[in-house]
């Protein structure tokens, strides 16, 4: 597969988890009483977890074009 249309798709990949990640993660805590203090936090873990994923993957299409 051409490197240029893998990364693209990885991208729009990491893009679509981002957006699932900020719509889900609040949904979760929103009805338990324990975790309303997360709410906030929950967007920074998005976050987090979308540039770890981004990081992972280009990592691993570096190594396999090296």
């Amino acid at each position: 597969m051409n490197l240029r249309v893998l990364e693209v798709l990885v991208a729009f990949g990491c893009l679509a988890l981002f957006v699932m990640l900020l719509v889900m993660l609040p949904k979760l805590v929103e009805g338990i009483e324990e975790l309303s203090w997360m709410q906030g936090p929950l967007y920074i873990i998005a976050l987090v977890v979308f540039i770890a994923a981004l990081s992972t993957a280009g990592y691993m299409i570096d190594k396999k074009v090296a």
